[in-house]
């Protein structure tokens, strides 16, 4: 099945034909078909106020994607609830649906807030909601499908004036007040099909219903024509360009940090872009191996064992992670020897502060209402 996904994930973004592309291409183009009709009746449904979306007390942002993921939607997340909770002085919640986690989604589940932090281990509460918790300071963390009644608790039982719904632009059942678009710099929307032919879930024109668009800077050396091209695509002049920076490198069994040499090393990870977090790496070491495992991947002690035979073969003792998959390796890890497991946190840093003075200039018109 991943390798199903994986080679899904390349016909997505081919730009080449061949005879598996053309197979591929043939099998699901009715099902594509079918999911446009479903996605165009719901929002027409929208339009025309047959289906409302509901209103809650909190100010609500929404940061999302049309793709299916690898944009940087997480650390964009962080960025923003930090700058609400911390420069705005906002009592801030973020609420994620926790794709892939344990707990029973159709309640209300407290990741982390005022008190601390309730979960260590991101193969129960997901890897997305532990890394918004851990990257994020004086911000309530909540996991539940349903993103009105976690809005609602985080209102009554926590007093937020703002909550910020992680990957929810295809939820039409909250109304949202400021919502942000994050579209990749190189790949963009791919073969511009939607799912499952291509990568979109919905197509490209509803992108107006976004007031900000975030390219996410995947190492362009002209992030401004990838700027200027998307502003062109989705008709739109609220935009801004993010880079992804490393912040540190650090040990994941004792989160000592650690200054990085230009020595061999082997890299992991199971994201939605990998050959990007690679790119980063090689900045900080000589990358002599890579392993690529499907998005969201739940690692084995095999796949463990299996990566520490290939370094004791490559004669290195480093491998290098990214924090979504420290969240899931760290219980595997915790009684090996060897190697060094590190891990490269990144950090967003924007091109300008204008959607942050959008965001703020929104929430000061909503509490004047």
């Amino acid at each position: 099945m991943e390798k199903i996904k994986v080679l899904v994930n390349k016909y997505h973004y081919q730009n080449s034909f061949s005879f598996g592309y053309v197979l591929f291409f043939a099998l699901s183009l009715i099902p594509s078909i079918f999911y446009f009709l479903i996605i165009f009746i719901k929002n027409f449904l929208y339009k025309i106020k047959l289906l409302k979306e509901q209103s809650v007390p909190p100010y609500v942002i929404c940061v999302g994607n049309l793709t299916t993921g690898g944009v940087g939607k997480t650390p964009i997340v962080c960025e923003v609830a930090n700058y609400v909770a911390n420069t705005l002085k906002k009592k801030t919640a973020v609420i994620s649906r926790g794709y892939n986690s344990k707990l029973d989604n159709n309640r209300v589940n407290i990741i982390k807030d005022t008190n601390g932090t309730y979960f260590d281990d991101g193969t129960i509460c997901a890897d997305e909601p532990y890394l918004l918790a851990k990257n994020t300071k004086n911000v309530t963390v909540l996991v539940c499908k349903d993103r009105v009644k976690a809005a609602k608790f985080a209102k009554n039982n926590y007093g937020c004036e703002v909550v910020i719904l992680d990957d929810g632009f295809s939820n039409r059942k909250i109304k949202k007040d400021f919502t942000i678009l994050v579209a990749d710099s190189k790949k963009m929307f791919g073969n511009n099909f939607l799912l499952p032919l291509g990568p979109l879930r919905e197509p490209v024109y509803e992108a107006k219903r976004a007031d900000f668009v975030v390219v996410s800077n995947k190492n362009n050396e002209n992030i401004s024509c990838a700027v200027e091209k998307l502003s062109n695509i989705l008709k739109t002049k609220h935009i801004t360009s993010c880079n992804f920076v490393a912040d540190y490198l650090y040990n994941i069994k004792n989160t000592l940090q650690v200054i990085p040499q230009k020595t061999n090393a082997a890299a992991f990870c199971a994201i939605g872009q990998p050959e990007q977090f690679y790119d980063y790496l090689n900045k900080y070491f000589d990358v002599v191996y890579t392993k690529s495992f499907p998005d969201h991947h739940m690692y084995s002690k095999k796949d463990i064992d299996q990566l520490t035979q290939k370094t004791l073969e490559l004669e290195t003792n480093t491998l290098v992670t990214t924090q979504k998959d420290e969240v899931k390796i760290k219980n595997l890890i915790k009684n090996s020897s060897r190697p060094d497991f590190l891990c490269l946190k990144l950090k967003a840093e924007f091109s300008d502060k204008n959607m942050f003075y959008a965001i703020e200039k929104g929430i000061k018109n909503y509490a004047l209402k």
